[in-house]
């Protein structure tokens, strides 16, 4: 699945031990397209950030 920067997406697994499985973030930037690998800022339900990471695309949903 490739993603662009600004897509909205959910974590699909336990990322660590702030970003759990459903947890919603936004790309930033996309770090690598053949590997898919993303710079992804979480948030919780009021928008907060909890945190900014790079995630693979395999943990991510669109």
């Amino acid at each position: 699945m490739t993603l662009r920067e600004y897509d909205v997406v959910i974590s699909t697994e336990d990322i660590d031990e702030n970003v759990k499985v459903g947890t919603k973030g936004v790309v930033v930037m996309v770090l690598d397209k053949i590997r898919e690998i993303y710079e992804i800022e979480f948030f919780d339900a009021n928008k907060d950030t909890i945190e900014v990471m790079e995630v693979s695309g395999t943990k991510l949903y669109r």
